[in-house]
């Protein structure tokens, strides 16, 4: 059970304390204590740049590891680090809300890759609100566990070594930003080893690379052009170390023999490089097995450790002078297959993306994911991203996402459908997909920095060419469902203009140019011998109305009359406001013109009964019916029914 680990983690001591507690832990149809998703102990992992390949040596040996104590991995996953977005986070860090709380037992937080301080105190709050236990990888925080690389010790061991096997009397250190944990903290190794050897080392010995390749070639040509080449260069990092040595070399300095040039992390690239970089490895696989090992211990109730520590190894290679036996026959051919692999991917996702975006129904946009590069994925967004008569981007939200989703795309669905589903649900058939015992990956997908969604993944494997395409995925989703929402937005706006361009402002019916328009449009469909009628309506009296009871109320009058003829012709007639008071109808097929007559003056009539005004409107009614042919003119048909019109008209005032 977590309830002891949870009392000593937030204090809690006392009675009712503990029942306050033991309640939001405890899920109430659970068996041993935990929330569980069927049978399964849920564990929800935090993580950016789920495709680096550490990370995907991480996830494949913790995930193969908790199988065994009955639980189930669900990742939630961010594309790029937040390392220059603490003040404005991106959109897509919403993907940690979709964390159920209720039913997760353990949170992982990693918290080095996320590089948030912001998001990783958020996450632990709503944690420690539901009672839930927290292992920050790679930080230290409150209210949490700890489990991390000694970096220091790895460090040491590298300044060490070039000092004391290979005799370094001059040194310097290219870290990554003043005031950054782990580079201040490297630096202050340098500088304790190099005090117990008695060798000089001071400010101007230290230099800024921001941990990334261009500033590092800037801070080797700075150290070239004081004309003091140290005997060692220790660089906070590979990426540094690989880009300072490429500089040395190019201008004549060599390395190692004039130079040693050190790295730290371990990763692939080193040994791809002339000379190799001798670096330490900080082993991910180690990593998970430290994770692991307190997971168990807290789901079986045991005493933790506030802080575990994994210990870097060491990678001697041709930089510092040593000789390496690594074969990297397996690390090439990985790095090729994911180098093709993402270019190949990265054109089908391109076409995908802009493929949707021309669409214009909702069901027609998704089949377009149907591809081999998308598969054993579902795509859930907002339910207001399928209402395309406002603009999604530019309406508020307090939330990311809706209690009430809409399933968008489902690969495993033939034919697709689309249908509302509770974000509570997540995804549908959660627990048959829990079954297949690998990790369920969740990112957000966004547009023009709006939540749009999110998308699960689930692969049955630990493949890193399918892990490497998450982030391509995910961004050529959200380009494409956001451009899509985008422009049926505009389509609507250009149909509402287009509308108002085409209607009279005061009866809704066309105006006479659009019915010219339309009415071309109807005959040039219809054969030869259709029967076509024009019913023509004409409101009595208009100026009398005007006169006596003011134009407000000749306006409410024509437009009664509009709706009347409207309302009395067939639903695909095109009716149109001809004149001041003048109503036409035009209607393809055969027609009752008798009945609709009928009812344009039984709905007057039945208008002025319920009405309060002091006037009463009536409207006089011609109509005429005509086969088509090539000799047809509407011209000519409106003034015959506007013959008729005058006939009764005439017969009323007679009356």
């Amino acid at each position: 059970m977590i309830i002891p680990y949870a009392l000593r983690l937030y204090g809690i001591m006392d009675a009712k304390a503990f029942i306050i507690l033991y309640l939001n832990v405890v899920d109430k149809n659970s068996e041993g204590g935990v929330c569980m998703i069927g049978s399964r102990k849920i564990i929800s992992l935090c993580i950016s740049r789920l495709h680096d390949i550490e990370n995907n040596r991480f996830i494949a040996r913790l995930n193969e590891q908790i199988k065994g104590l009955n639980c189930r991995l669900l990742i939630y996953n961010i594309t790029t680090d937040l390392f220059w977005k603490e003040t404005k986070l991106r959109s897509e860090t919403a993907v940690f809300d979709l964390i159920d709380y209720e039913h997760t037992d353990i949170v992982i937080i990693m918290d080095e890759k996320i590089k948030s301080q912001t998001v990783t105190r958020s996450i632990i709050a709503r944690s420690k609100e539901h009672g839930i236990p927290v292992i920050v990888v790679d930080g230290e925080y409150e209210d949490s566990l700890s489990v991390e690389f000694d970096y220091k010790s790895g460090f040491e061991k590298i300044v060490r070594h070039v000092i004391e096997e290979h005799g370094a009397k001059s040194v310097n250190y290219i870290g990554g930003f003043k005031g950054n944990r782990f580079s201040d903290e490297r630096e202050e190794i340098v500088r304790k080893v190099t005090a117990e050897y008695g060798i000089p080392f001071d400010d101007s010995m230290t230099y800024y690379a921001e941990f990334w390749a261009k500033p590092s070639v800037e801070a080797a040509k700075k150290i070239i052009s004081t004309g003091k080449i140290p005997d060692a260069v220790f660089c906070a990092n590979d990426i540094m170390a690989i880009n300072v040595t490429s500089v040395f070399l190019n201008h004549g300095i060599k390395v190692p023999e004039q130079v040693i040039v050190t790295g730290f992390d371990g990763i692939d690239e080193i040994y791809f490089t002339v000379p190799r970089i001798t670096s330490a490895r900080t082993s991910y696989r180690e990593l998970a097995d430290k994770v692991f090992e307190t997971v168990g211990r807290l789901l079986n109730g045991e005493k933790c450790e506030d802080k575990v520590y994994v210990k870097p190894t060491m990678i001697y290679n041709e930089s510092c002078g040593c000789t390496t036996s690594e074969d990297d026959t397996k690390l090439l051919r990985t790095f090729n297959n994911r180098f093709y692999h993402y270019q190949d991917d990265n054109v089908k996702l391109n076409d995908i993306s802009d493929v949707i975006q021309t669409k214009k129904e909702l069901i027609s946009a998704a089949e377009v994911l149907y591809s081999d590069v998308v598969e054993n994925m579902c795509c859930i967004i907002n339910k207001e991203c399928i209402d395309n008569t406002h603009d999604y981007f530019r309406s508020r939200r307090d939330q990311p996402f809706g209690d009430t989703m809409f399933m968008f795309f489902n690969s495993d669905d033939h034919p697709l459908r689309q249908y509302d589903i509770k974000r509570s649900d997540m995804v549908p058939d959660l627990e048959s997909k829990l079954e297949m015992g690998y990790p369920l990956i969740f990112n957000c997908i966004y547009f023009m920095n709006v939540p749009l969604g999110y998308i699960c993944l689930y692969f049955n494997h630990y493949d890193i060419t399918e892990y490497g395409k998450i982030m391509a995925v995910a961004n050529a989703i959200g380009r494409g469902v956001g451009g899509f929402i985008n422009m049926r937005y505009q389509r609507y706006l250009i149909e509402r203009v287009e509308s108002m361009y085409m209607c009279d402002y005061l009866t809704g019916l066309y105006n006479r140019t659009s019915f010219n328009k339309k009415y071309i449009e109807a005959v040039n469909e219809l054969p030869y011998g259709t029967e076509i009628t024009v019913v023509l309506s004409d409101l009595d009296g208009l100026k009398g109305i005007n006169d006596n009871y003011g134009h407000f109320s000749g306006d409410n009058a024509i437009r009664i009359v509009a709706q009347t003829l409207k309302e009395a012709c067939p639903p695909d007639a095109i009716c149109v406001r001809y004149g001041s008071d003048e109503m036409i109808g035009f209607i393809a097929g055969s027609c009752d013109t008798e009945k609709i007559t009928e009812k344009i003056h039984s709905a007057i009539d039945e208008h002025n009964r319920h009405s309060r005004t002091d006037y009463k409107i009536s409207a006089s009614v011609g109509a005429v019916t005509d086969v088509l042919s090539d000799e047809t003119d509407i011209e000519d048909l409106i003034r015959r029914a506007d013959k008729l019109m005058y006939i009764e008209k005439r017969s009323k005032k007679q009356q």
